[in-house]
């Protein structure tokens, strides 16, 4: 910038002189040299005295500045400063949600399938044979998606009761009813199962009996007087164990008089039960009750979830799924978009109104995924981040001056400025149509960040704008159609699970099938079920 040469209006001769009018203008000079490196909208806050004379050069600068870009009314509001306390708060949360994960379960192998485990071990039945895992492979390196769901991530099953799951489960309980007590002719080994399994020439199936559970020696007298309970199928029977085993007679109950080698064993996300001993429910990753016979006597969806999702605990994972990250690499990509975009947002916006837009845009791109693709983990701030690129979209939309002139419109909308964010948000869905990445949540957070984002705009109306009314009700119907949405988007999740149950299209916005085994390991519908 080149100064004026004049020493009447330079700014170090003015600073040297003694009158106080002229000390007061040095000020107000140092003031404006601040305000260049501010950002524009602030240009001219600063200049309160109209009698002070500031140097020519800068007066033009600051005037090219104005005709460049058109401010909007000057308000103390718009050269607030905000500190971005938010911010901060979004950094220590997600490292130390981060760290709590990786030191408190283990990193899954890394892939974008399922890991054959294989293992020869003593099973059940006495003998050796060759038993075949699949464990579920994390892309981001981190946890796996069990232990992920454990710690609040989106799962459709642990934030409703599932139509489709429990129907499986009732098929489960189905097969149970025709199982029968496998006893070892020895008495040493006994396990429940179906009468094609039970294939050893030592063996004896026992059809319609329950490994140690019968009436006449329930421990429990009230459960025992009780006939209704114990006439209907054997899934239905109370969890009543034998005492004493010693008294039994081994001739008329033999499959009480055994030592039981085979429990219950909860494995995989989708609620399912196998009949397997405790080594291989470990080998299997799964959850071991030693104390149960049947699988109809565990709640494997319960364990699956860490709660009971017939009590109102599952609200948190609405929430908490944002600030999870699914490993290290998402971490990597989400940290610096907090620091750098975020941070820039609540200097401008406030606390109040990046927290109400970056929480809310995430709970609702949370919902949205969790109604399309219910079986599929999800947790990161994906939804949050498309909901900040949402209010940069709006707002170039609301900072319009005068609504009334339509002829400025195309002008004043910055366009290009909204196609550019617009094409970007557009080629951030590219890398979702791979397995792994959630783009129904980034929809959905793009969506109402941007609908959130008009709602919540700092522009205060005021009756002596010319156009309030039309700005006023342009807020209110946005604020009734973020609502209703929403109502809808809850409504249907938990009230109609049977609208897209048939159709795969859904799952095609997630991932494209580009090869033939790509996609199938992704989760996103129920997966055939295991067995023991």
């Amino acid at each position: 910038m080149i100064m004026s040469n004049n020493p009447e209006y330079h700014p170090v001769s003015k600073a040297r002189s003694a009158n106080h009018q002229e000390d007061t203008c040095f000020s107000l000079t140092k003031e404006v040299f601040k305000d260049l490196v501010r950002p524009r909208v602030c240009l001219g806050c600063s200049l309160k005295d109209s009698s002070c004379k500031v140097p020519p050069s800068i007066w033009r600068f600051y005037r090219f500045a104005l005709m460049k870009e058109p401010l909007q009314k000057k308000k103390r509001e718009e050269c607030h400063y905000f500190r971005p306390y938010f911010t901060y708060w979004l950094l220590f949360s997600n490292t130390l949600i981060m760290i709590t994960a990786l030191g408190y379960y283990s990193i899954a192998p890394f892939g974008t399938s399922f890991k054959q485990v294989n293992k020869t071990l003593l099973r059940h039945n006495l003998a050796y044979e060759n038993v075949t895992y699949e464990q579920q492979e994390n892309f981001w390196i981190g946890p796996n998606y069990e232990d992920l769901i454990h710690f609040g991530a989106k799962y459709g099953p642990c934030m409703r009761t599932d139509w489709l799951l429990t129907a499986l489960i009732e098929q489960d309980k189905l097969r149970e009813d025709q199982t029968g007590c496998c006893v070892r002719d020895d008495l040493n080994v006994c396990w429940q199962t179906h009468k094609t399994k039970c294939k050893s020439v030592f063996a004896t199936f026992h059809p319609g009996k329950v490994c140690g559970l019968a009436q006449d020696y329930c421990s429990d007298e009230d459960l025992r007087n009780n006939n209704s309970l114990w006439d209907g199928r054997v899934t239905d029977w109370p969890r009543c164990p034998v005492p004493d085993r010693a008294n039994i007679s081994k001739d008329l109950f033999p499959h009480l008089a055994c030592e039981i080698t085979a429990r219950p064993c909860c494995v995989g996300l989708q609620g399912e039960c196998v009949i397997v001993s405790e080594e291989e429910c470990q080998l299997r990753n799964g959850y071991f009750h030693e104390n149960h016979t049947l699988c109809s006597q565990v709640h494997c969806v319960k364990h699956v979830c860490g709660i009971d999702i017939s009590e109102l605990h599952f609200i948190y994972r609405i929430f908490l799924p944002t600030y999870i990250s699914s490993g290290i690499i998402q971490f990597a990509f989400v940290i610096p978009f907090i620091f750098f975009v975020v941070r820039s947002v609540e200097k401008t916006y406030g606390f109040w109104r990046t927290a109400v837009i970056y929480t809310l845009s995430g709970c609702c791109g949370t919902m949205v995924s969790a109604f399309f693709t219910p079986y599929q983990p999800q947790v990161g701030a994906g939804g949050s981040i498309f909901g900040v690129i949402g209010l940069h979209m709006a707002r170039d939309i609301v900072e319009i001056r005068n609504w009334l002139d339509v002829r400025n419109l195309a002008r004043q909308h910055r366009t290009k400025k909204t196609l550019i964010f617009l094409f970007l948000a557009l080629l951030s869905f590219i890398p979702g149509l791979v397995p792994w990445i959630d783009n129904w949540s980034h929809l959905g957070g793009l969506i109402f960040g941007f609908l959130l984002s008009i709602c919540l705009q700092s522009h205060r109306i005021s009756r002596d704008d010319r156009d309030w009314g039309i700005r006023l009700t342009f807020r209110l119907l946005t604020l009734v159609i973020v609502i209703l949405l929403f109502a809808i988007l809850m409504f249907t999740f938990y009230l109609k699970q049977d609208l897209f149950l048939d159709r795969h299209w859904p799952s095609y916005f997630n991932c494209i099938p580009f090869t033939e085994n790509l996609c199938q390991d992704s989760c996103m519908e129920l997966r055939p079920r295991v067995g023991d």
